[in-house]
């Protein structure tokens, strides 16, 4: 059983609840004792208007989505069997990146300003040579690694 009261106020309410705990307004009922409902409905008048509450309410920006069409399938592509995906084959790189005397040059650089000359003077002998400059362009990638070493970024 479903039973709906409306009220027009919060007076109006109080009275209704009062009159519902004191037992005003209705005859007890014979077998237990208390009101019935229909005694309770018939003792309340019935509200003109049901009050209605404003809550506001904030809307959250929204944004389009365009739609996605399904893929299509022919009658032949619903009756073969399915197919087993390929994997994937992604490449490798096998040449070793190039570095130009600027890259090497930069990199030497910055361990020479954090005060490590010699270290840099010593990689440069053991290549067999005195300055960059002198450095051969196949050992350009070597050189690089080495630097590397010492903890300079290239």
């Amino acid at each position: 059983m479903l039973m709906k009261v409306t009220f027009e106020s919060m007076e109006e309410l109080k009275d209704f609840a009062k009159m519902i705990l004191s037992g005003e307004d209705g005859t007890i009922s014979k077998t237990e004792g208390k009101k019935t409902t229909a005694d309770v409905v018939s003792a309340v008048p019935a509200p003109q208007v049901p009050v209605q509450q404003e809550v506001p309410v904030q809307s959250a920006p929204t944004q389009a989505i365009a739609p996605v069409a399904a893929p299509s399938t022919s009658a032949a592509q619903e009756s073969a069997p399915p197919r087993v995906q390929q994997p994937i084959q992604t490449t490798v790189p096998t040449a070793q990146p190039s570095y130009t005397m600027e890259d090497l040059s930069k990199a030497g650089m910055t361990l020479m300003d954090s005060g490590r000359q010699g270290e840099l003077r010593n990689l440069l002998a053991q290549f067999g040579v005195q300055s960059l400059p002198d450095l051969p362009k196949e050992q350009y990638g070597a050189f690089a690694t080495a630097l590397r070493g010492l903890g300079a970024q290239i």
